[in-house]
C-alpha cells in the first residue's frame, strides 16, 4: 500500500491531480486523518513496531519557506503556475502579484518570455527572490533590475535579488544538474547565502542548497533526533545527507566527533565554514553517497558509533544500507520524507541485524498526503 492509498482512503481525491487534499480541511482533523492513514500502512505493508502520534506543526498553513512561480506566455498575456497556496506565506502571494502586475504592464514582454521560473526562499523573517532566465542580454539585466528595484522597496522585507541562468529551463528550478560546484549567478543585491537561526546560533546554506520548507518545525525535528541519538562524549556521530550541516551541528556537540556527508559541494562549503566558526569538532566531506562511498571515503569506525541518514524523497543507492550495516553502529536513525520508501528499506536493515526501536512521524507537510517520518533502529 501506498501512503497517498492510505489517505484516500480516508478523504477521496484523484492521483496526481490535487497536491494539498488536505489544505481546506481543519488542522486536527487533517492530524486525524494522517494519524490513522500512517498506521493503516503500517498495517497493510507488515511493518516492525507501532507508529506514535504525529508531532504537530506548529504552523498549521502559510509554513513554506521555500515557494516558486513557473512561467509561461501566450497571445501576449503572462501566466504562473502554480496558482496562490494556503501553505505559502502571504508575504509570498503578495510578491508574486507584485511581480506578475509589472510583467503583465507594457515593455516586459521579453523578460517575461526569457523567465523560467520565479522562487522565493528565506525565513518567516526575510525573503531572497531568485529570477530563473533561460538567457541573460543587455534588455534582459535592464528590466531585472526594474523589477529587482520594485521588490526592493516594498514592504515584504526582499533582502536579496538574484538571477539564475538556465539554458536547458529544467524542472529543476534552482539547477539542472547536481552536484554542482558553480552556479550561473548574477547577484543583484543583497547576500548569497540563507541562514537558518537555532537555539542561541545560525547556520548559513546556499540559495541553491536544499533546507526543510516548513521552518516551524525544524526545532521538533532536532529534539527528535536529538532523544533517538542520545550522543556522549565516547561517541561518534555519522551524518549522511547532511547538507548545510542541519542534524551534525544542530544535536552533534554532545557527541566526540561529527562526519557529515553530502553530494551539494556548495552545501559542505556552508557546513564547513560554520562548523569553523562555531568551533565545532565536525568534518564534512563532499561526495556521492553510494555503496563504494561508504566503504571508501568514510573514515573508519573508532569506538561507538551513532548514524543518521537523511537521504532524498527517493531513498538510498542500492548497496548503502548493507554498507552502513556493516559499520556496526550501536544506534540508526533513518529519516523518510518519502513515506513509501519505509518498507524496503526496513527489510533491508532487518536483513543487515537491525530492528525497529521507535517511529516518529512529524508533520512537515501539513495540508498534503506527505509525512517526515524519524525511525530508530539498533542491532537485534
Amino acid at each position: 500500500m501506498y501512503f497517498s492509498d492510505a489517505i484516500r482512503h480516508f478523504v477521496p481525491f484523484e492521483a496526481g491531480a490535487d497536491a494539498e487534499p488536505l489544505a481546506t480541511l481543519s488542522y486536527s482533523e487533517e492530524l486525524q486523518i494522517k494519524n490513522e492513514a500512517i498506521r493503516m500502512f503500517w498495517r497493510e505493508n507488515k511493518l516492525s513496531g507501532t507508529p506514535e502520534n504525529i508531532i504537530a506543526s506548529p504552523r498549521e498553513r502559510g509554513y513554506r519557506t521555500t515557494s516558486k512561480r513557473r512561467l509561461s506566455t501566450r497571445d501576449g498575456r503572462v501566466y504562473f503556475d502554480p496558482r496562490d497556496s494556503l501553505l505559502e506565506p502571504e508575504e509570498h502571494i503578495a510578491i508574486y502579484r507584485l511581480i506578475h502586475t509589472k510583467l503583465s504592464g507594457g515593455g516586459f514582454y521579453a523578460l517575461s518570455c526569457a523567465l523560467n521560473w520565479i522562487i522565493i526562499r528565506g525565513t518567516y523573517e526575510y525573503r531572497t527572490v531568485v529570477f530563473n532566465v533561460d538567457h541573460l542580454d543587455a534588455t534582459i539585466v535592464r528590466k531585472l533590475k526594474q523589477i529587482t528595484k520594485l521588490v526592493q522597496e516594498s514592504k515584504y522585507k526582499v533582502t536579496a535579488v538574484h538571477v539564475y541562468v538556465d539554458p536547458s529551463r529544467s524542472d529543476y528550478y534552482l539547477e539542472a544538474t547536481r552536484p554542482t560546484d558553480r552556479l550561473d549567478f548574477k547577484q543583484m543585491y543583497g547576500p548569497r547565502e540563507l541562514a537558518l537561526k537555532l537555539d542561541g546560533f545560525s547556520l548559513r546554506y546556499p540559495i541553491t542548497g536544499f533546507s526543510q520548507i516548513n521552518e516551524s518545525q525544524v526545532p521538533n525535528l532536532l529534539a527528535t533526533a536529538r532523544e533517538m541519538a542520545a550522543l556522549d562524549k565516547r561517541t561518534q556521530f555519522l551524518d549522511l545527507y547532511c547538507g548545510y550541516g542541519l542534524f551534525g551541528l544542530g544535536i552533534g556537540e554532545d557527541a566526540r566527533n561529527v562526519i557529515g556527508a553530502e553530494w551539494e559541494g556548495p552545501s559542505v562549503e556552508c557546513a564547513k565554514a560554520s562548523a569553523k566558526h562555531l568551533k565545532r569538532n565536525a568534518r564534512f566531506i563532499a561526495g556521492k553517497i553510494d555503496e563504494r562511498f561508504v566503504h571508501t571515503a568514510l573514515p573508519e569506525k573508532n569506538g561507538k558509533e551513532v548514524i543518521l541518514l537523511d537521504p532524498p524523497r527517493k531513498g538510498c543507492l542500492p548497496g548503502v544500507i548493507e554498507a552502513l550495516a556493516e559499520r556496526n553502529p550501536e544506534r540508526v536513525i533513518h529519516v523518510f520524507c518519502g513515506t513509501d520508501e519505509i518498507p524496503g528499506a526496513l527489510d533491508e536493515w532487518e536483513e543487515f541485524g537491525y530492528r525497529v526501536k521507535r517511529i516518529a512521524p512529524l508533520d512537515l507537510f501539513p495540508g498534503t498526503a506527505h509525512l517526515e517520518t524519524m525511525i530508530l533502529l539498533e542491532r537485534a
